[in-house]
């Protein structure tokens, strides 16, 4: 641990003292939170419901990129696109900006983040450029986003985190590939970079397990996951090598152990090696992978990582579970919202009439059901 301002002490049971974000009452709502570009190339934090319905926009600096909902408070945090600095918390009953995090000098975010299951911290995904390293960076929501900590995050380029059951753990996508500022977003160390799926405790950023892939498939970046209640993540990949060639581009952890998920040839060659993002249904039992240069949207079983159906949504990317089990919103970048799942036709479920593009991901409040 880096930085220690404040006598950053954390007992374990104040971090599951709380129910996770998503607790709340299977009565209230659910309401979806993604960026957006506008036609005029403005950026904007929007919340919107499960018809497509706006409640809220906020603009933003620059492009955003993943978010994430506190429990047990209406705080929601929106990050900026790598390699931004910025993260906004807005009020999520009243679009009311309350906190602006800025990164610290040499740090840029992932864009991505998750908060302890009561609620007081958030963790955030960042590059420490000057050395070369993941950082997972502690800040505190009950004193006004103060930051107490940081944590190495056992990799080079950690890109997605989540909280595991229980709210001890936090699993991270270690994507494994270097970048600097001065070279935005070219990557610098394809030939020998090392994805991994990293635990750590998140009482005192201490390493749990590291996990990776057979060496000869290092060039696949873990980027994405989803968890379940029950411990199992599916993660999104996306591959740096050859364009020409064919590799899985999902697997999933479970006991232990990460397990590729093998799809039909057509299937993995209309991917086209790039994986935009991951979500569970609220059941616990079907994964939706998107594929937004190949049109794609993919479902899997998570009990054995089979293989179920695929649904052709042009630019689809966010995605989130939808009400019903086996179902998802999906987002695209022609402005459509759109309902699927392995099951159920592809149905449109709203549009938004300002003319936003909707970006890579959508996180969903309540996340209900999930197993």
């Amino acid at each position: 641990m880096a930085i220690d301002r404040r006598q950053f002490l954390i007992g374990s049971g104040a971090l599951i003292a709380a129910p996770a974000p998503g607790a709340a009452s299977a009565l209230q709502p659910a309401v979806y939170l993604s960026s957006a570009r506008s036609a005029a190339g403005r950026h904007a934090a929007v919340l919107f419901d499960e018809v497509g319905q706006v409640q809220w926009q906020v603009e933003l600096p620059d492009r955003g990129h993943g978010g994430a909902f506190r429990g047990g408070s209406t705080d929601t945090v929106i990050f900026a696109r790598r390699p931004g600095t910025f993260a906004f918390v807005i009020d999520r009953a009243s679009g009311h900006v309350g906190s602006v995090l800025a990164a610290p000098a040499n740090r840029h975010f992932y864009g991505h983040g998750t908060y302890s299951a009561d609620g007081r911290l958030l963790f955030t995904t960042e590059n420490d450029f000057e050395e070369g390293r993941g950082v997972i960076g502690v800040w505190d929501a009950s004193d006004g986003y103060a930051r107490v900590a940081e944590f190495d995050a056992g990799g080079i380029g950690p890109h997605d985190i989540a909280l595991m059951p229980g709210g001890r753990v936090l699993a991270i996508a270690n994507g494994g590939i270097l970048t600097l500022p001065d070279t935005g977003r070219h990557k610098l160390n394809i030939a020998d970079m090392k994805p991994n799926l990293a635990f750590i405790d998140a009482a005192d950023g201490k390493p749990v397990s590291s996990h990776a892939l057979p060496a000869e498939l290092h060039k696949l970046s873990t980027r994405h996951m989803a968890v379940t209640q029950s411990g199992a993540i599916v993660i999104a990949m996306q591959y740096e090598g050859p364009h020409e060639d064919r590799v899985p581009l999902v697997c999933r952890y479970q006991a232990g152990k990460l397990h590729l998920m093998a799809a039909p040839d057509l299937i993995t060659a209309r991917m086209k090696n790039y994986c935009g993002a991951v979500a569970v249904d609220r059941a616990g039992r079907t994964a939706c992978v998107t594929a937004p240069r190949g049109n794609i949207s993919t479902f899997w079983s998570i009990a054995d990582g089979t293989y179920l159906a695929s649904a052709v949504i042009e630019d689809g990317c966010g995605v989130s579970a939808a009400t019903a089990d086996g179902d998802f919103l999906v987002s695209s970048g022609t402005g459509r919202l759109l309902t699927a799942g392995p099951h159920s036709p592809r149905r449109t479920t709203g549009s938004y009439a300002g003319d936003l593009a909707w970006d890579n991901h959508v996180v969903g409040y309540p996340r209900r059901g999930l197993h």
